[in-house]
Order: C-alpha cells, then structure tokens, then sequence
C-alpha cells in the first residue's frame, strides 16, 4: 500500500479480515499518514466519512451539504495530489456503483485495502491483487480457545478443548463463540464452518458405473453382467431416494 497498491483481503465469515485491517490502520495511523477506515453505510454517508477523515470540506459557502457526485470529485481532486489510504471492511456490502468509483480511484494509483468476505469476481474485485486467508493451524486456535476459557474464568480438560476444536475448522470467530457457548452452558454439536468435503460427484459416479455395467451387459448379451447391473442400479437408486427422505435438519434458532 506504501507503493500507492491496491489489496483484496478474502475468506469466509470470521477468518479475520476486520481484525487484520485494523491492524493495518493502527500501524498506519502510527506513522502519522492520512487514512479513512470506512465500513458499510450509505454511499453519501461513505463519502463523507472519506472526505473528514481527509481534511475536505463537506459543505459549501453558503453552509449546504455538497451533493455525493460533488464529494466524489473533491476526494477524487485530493488523492490524485495528496498521499492518503482508503481501508474498507465488509467491502462486499458496497453498492456496485460505488465499487465502481472505487475503479475509478484506483487509476489514480490511490492506496486501498479492500476486505470482503467470498467477493464476486466483478468491478473492483478482479482488478486488484487479492490474499486469501487461510483457516488458522490447529496451535493457534488451541491457543486463541485458552485464552477465551481463561479470560471468562472456565477450566476445560485437553480432551474438552479438543472436542470444542473439531467444531472450529480453523475459524478464529467460532473459537471464541464457542468457548463463549461453553461459559453459557449451551450444547450444541452442529459447526458452522464449512471445511466438508462433497461426496455428491462420488455418489453419482457410482450410479452411473452401475448403469454402465447394466448396458454393456445388454450390448454383449451378458445376462448375467445385465442382471447385476440391474440389481446394483435398482439398490443404488433405492439407497439414495432413502437418503434424501430423511428430514433435514432445522435453521431455526430453538430455545
């Protein structure tokens, strides 16, 4: 960013995108450059967030509120000669217009950091460098759950701690919420990370194996391989109408 670059910080919910942004606030804040932090809100409201935390006047001569395309040029005008950054959090909130302003800002070589969670690969998003962050290893959430158990005052066994992490999938967010669940007395054992793996394409091949075998039997006249694969489809078919009959699991919050 000190290079007049452009970054897109992306992961899934509660990886830590806030928290890295704010660290990179402070340590720019630190070193005395000009920089605005701007979360998501209404695009006049965004631009004038920008232009205080800029120094540009919001209202004109005779005391009225500049218009949004009014701020627009203004902060546009002052970054093309003055050195600032621009941090934006929960950047995937952002209208497409503004985004789009965003595009435009970047021409200007204008410093951004940009942090979204699973951004589509339009506008802004595909135009600039992008870092993708990683679920934490094992260590590091063990740790950040220690420090949340000792923090609220709970003793938990390593064998506790290791059932809490399970839920976890390396989501620094969810190791604190859980350990806060525990300090609560909630049970719960659904997690909400999404670190599975799809054996949907592996079911399908299976089936179409089974009714593979079912026609090359018929083709060669095979009865016996055209039986089998009869008898394998008619099961595999009957085993997956049986799967998707079962209930599915409730979203609703139940007390």
């Amino acid at each position: 960013m000190k290079a007049r670059g452009q970054l897109l910080i992306c992961s899934g919910e509660g990886m830590g995108k806030t928290f890295l942004c704010q660290q990179v606030y402070n340590c720019l804040m630190s070193e005395g450059f000009t920089i605005a932090f701007i979360e998501p809100a209404s695009p006049k409201q965004m631009l004038m967030e920008i232009a205080d935390a800029l120094g540009i006047p919001t209202k004109n001569l005779e005391g009225r509120a500049i218009s949004a395309d009014g701020l627009k040029a203004a902060i546009a005008q002052f970054l093309a000669t003055n050195p600032a950054f621009l941090i934006f959090d929960d950047a995937h909130l952002l209208e497409a217009k503004f985004r789009q302003w965003l595009k435009s800002l970047k021409k200007l070589e204008t410093p951004l950091l940009l942090a979204a969670t699973n951004p589509p690969r339009t506008d802004i998003f595909i135009n600039v460098p992008r870092i993708e962050l990683q679920p934490l290893p094992d260590h590091a959430i063990r740790e950040l759950m220690e420090t949340a158990a000792i923090e609220k005052g709970i003793s938990l066994r390593p064998s506790e701690f290791s059932r809490l992490q399970e839920r976890v999938g390396g989501n620094p967010m969810l190791a604190c919420r859980i350990i806060e669940e525990e300090y609560l007395g909630l049970e719960s054992e659904a997690g909400d990370h999404t670190r599975y793996f799809d054996i949907t394409p592996l079911i399908c091949l299976v089936g179409i194996f089974f009714i593979t075998l079912r026609f090359i039997g018929l083709g060669t006249n095979d009865q016996a391989l055209y039986i089998f694969g009869g008898i394998a489809s008619a099961i595999f078919i009957g085993f997956t109408l049986a799967i998707r009959s079962l209930p599915k699991e409730s979203r609703r919050i139940t007390s």
